[in-house]
């Protein structure tokens, strides 16, 4: 996407759909098709009239972006009044007005999200409008509207005004209608990672894939709030008492459960939990064999989805989960290689790469391995365990193989997004891409946290911190969101929020060494020099490396005024690089010959980083001890052969 086809801006989002559409084409179809064609008429007119522009066509709908709230609304009711008339189209109306980004193929961002669900809150006849319209439109006059108050409202991560238009010929529902709809967290169920109980510990990862699976299926639920992946996982082998989690995730119910396989039979044991009290709901045994362990994974989630029914009001669909492949050979690699992957660790990525390349072998069309791939590649070329040029081509191939085999995995747009911003430097297009994955799947804090990268990048710590503040709600206990929260109060010089964020990580997982590089940044913030040294080898007793040392302690080392200690950890790195040709070890030093002032030294690995593409020289403007170089006019330079000189 060049920079010309991408825009932002403020608009005003209108979400418009005919209710019972599909239901109409199933008993009457020359009938739906007459109302819809009807509706479309009605609302191109009223659009164009008042200065609007359709973006989107549904089968039933349309969205629609207005440069003003107040023509939007115009808009809506003049549509309304005109489908009352016979033949009568059952039309609900949703507003909201917000930032967006819109290109030829559509318009992305949160307020796309918020005025859908705005929308999802309307009956037939009837235009609710979200809290920032009311105020746009308040003290025009000839404009009734009734308040329905604050509402949680499913991927959203603040709570929202709701009002309806309230002229009479339009239709108004009720206040507890719309108290149905929002519910409470009591629909809700976390899924605990399942227990490993083969004979073997390396079929962890088969129960990790079970647990994801789960997962998966439950979130298409309309109304039933699961919390994700990354969330839950933090619990994983947890002596927390239920009721704490149920507190912590918010949550009304608890599914744990464990695996047992032994050669080509499995046994699933499954239980619904009450956070309130602790109390088994229901407990369920399953047993298969592995060729079927496709069809055990749907009946485990369509039996809880069949007892939360019982308590809770919302639309089942009897095919909750979707195989994602048909090889259970290649599903099983592709679990694999989920659990190496979620290690995030250099090493652990490798095996991922070969696991997910031998899911692809079993499965040529294995959407998500390839997904899997580009980000295991651009993690590698980003912090400079593989050389640029080689990891981000392949990461580009991978992830535009992912999109050719399915268009709507919000996960490939945020894998092509990678490839854009850290390797093409073609920020519109990878923001696009990120908030094409946003609108797609609005609760994928992965997708929040990559917009989020992209702010701190461009320099918009604001931003940042407005993307990683709304993923910490989706994956409260995850720990690569809260890192990227903890990044996000320490550039904005919060130490004390972002040291908190830190010790949380630690409490949940003792090993997870980013935690304390990130309490060494803080420290170095506060040039608190002998902490961030005691903090920084806790990070390397974590290190399996024969050369430790290196950057961390080699620039703390020059910042204390200590060259002799500095240049012994560049000895160190450099023994680092000769050892393994594949490392990217530019910024290593660059960071170390800045602290020492020596900017010469320090420019050239600079721009030899620009020059093999090291994904992580683009956190420049939010790198230390490198803004000690901005005064010098090379670092100008530096941005503007990077693009991020505005």
């Amino acid at each position: 996407m060049s920079e010309q086809s991408n825009y932002r801006s403020l608009a005003a989002i209108m979400f418009a759909d005919m209710v019972g559409y599909t239901k109409l084409m199933q008993e009457d179809e020359s009938k739906a098709k007459l109302l819809r064609d009807r509706q479309r008429n009605v609302v191109d007119k009223s659009i164009a009239t008042h200065n609007g522009r359709v973006m989107q066509y549904y089968g039933d709908g349309t969205l629609s972006m207005f440069t003003s709230a107040i023509k939007a609304v115009e808009a809506a009711r003049e549509i309304q009044e005109q489908l009352q008339k016979d033949p009568k189209v059952p039309l609900r109306i949703g507003i909201h007005i917000g930032d967006v980004v819109h290109d030829s193929e559509g318009v992305f961002g949160d307020a796309v999200n918020v005025a859908a669900r705005v929308q999802s809150l309307s009956v037939p006849g009837g235009v609710m409008i979200s809290g920032k319209v009311f105020e746009e439109i308040k003290n025009h006059p000839g404009i009734k509207v009734e308040a329905f108050g604050e509402h949680d409202l499913k991927n959203v991560f603040n709570p929202i005004s709701i009002f309806a238009l309230a002229n009479e010929g339009l239709s108004v529902p009720e206040q507890s209608y719309i108290q149905g709809i929002t519910g409470s967290h009591k629909n809700s169920v976390a899924v605990l990672p399942f227990a490993n109980f083969s004979p073997n510990p390396e079929n962890e990862y088969f129960s990790d894939g079970i647990t994801e699976e789960i997962i998966n299926a439950l979130v298409k639920l309309d109304g039933l709030q699961v919390p994700s992946r990354t969330s839950v996982f933090a619990y994983k082998n947890t002596k927390k008492d239920i009721r704490e989690i149920g507190k912590e995730l918010n949550v009304a119910t608890v599914l744990e459960g464990s695996v047992r396989q032994a050669g080509n039979k499995i046994r699933v044991t499954a239980q619904l939990i009450n956070t309130d009290d602790g109390f088994h709901i229901w407990s369920e045994n399953y047993d298969g064999e592995l060729k079927d362990i496709f069809k055990v994974q749907d009946e485990i989630s369509q039996k809880i989805a069949e007892k939360l029914e019982q308590n809770f009001e919302f639309s089942i669909s009897r095919n909750l989960y979707e195989a994602s492949t048909d090889s259970v050979v290649a599903y099983n690699h592709y679990l694999q290689g989920l659990y190496y992957w979620n290690k995030r660790t250099p090493e652990s990525v490798q095996k991922a790469i070969d696991c997910y390349r031998k899911a692809i072998k079993k499965c040529a069309t294995y959407t998500k391995a390839y997904s899997g791939l580009a980000n295991c590649y651009s993690f590698l070329g980003t912090i400079g365990h593989l050389k640029g040029k080689a990891a981000f081509p392949k990461a580009e191939k991978f992830a535009l193989k992912a999109l050719e085999l399915n268009g709507f995995r919000g996960e490939s747009f945020v894998s092509l997004g990678f490839v854009d911003l850290f390797y093409k430097w073609d920020y519109n297009s990878a923001e696009a891409n990120f908030r094409k994955a946003i609108t797609m799947e609005p609760n994928n804090e992965e997708a929040r946290i990559a917009l989020a990268m992209y702010y701190r990048i461009t320099g918009d710590l604001e931003r940042m911190f407005h993307h990683t503040k709304a993923a910490s709600k989706i994956a409260p206990v995850s720990l690569p969101v809260l890192l990227q929260h903890g990044y996000s109060y320490w550039l904005s010089g919060k130490h004390e929020k972002a040291m908190e964020t830190y010790e949380k990580i630690l409490e949940l997982d003792p090993l997870f060494r980013s935690a304390l590089e990130g309490m060494a940044l803080v420290y170095v913030a506060e040039e608190k020099y002998d902490k961030a040294i005691k903090v920084v080898k806790k990070y390397l007793d974590l290190v399996d490396s024969e050369y430790k040392g290196g950057t961390q302690l080699g620039y703390i080392a020059a910042l204390k005024g200590n060259k002799k200690l500095a240049n012994e950890n560049l000895e160190i790195i450099k023994k680092r690089g000769l050892a393994n040709p594949d490392l990217n070890m530019s910024l290593d030093f660059a960071v170390i010959y800045a602290a020492m002032g020596e900017n010469d030294e320090a420019f050239t690995y600079l721009n030899k980083a620009v020059d093999e593409k090291l994904g992580a020289i683009l956190f420049i403007k939010t790198m230390f001890p490198i803004d000690k170089l901005r005064s010098d006019i090379r670092y100008n330079q530096l941005l503007e052969r990077m693009g991020l000189n505005h």
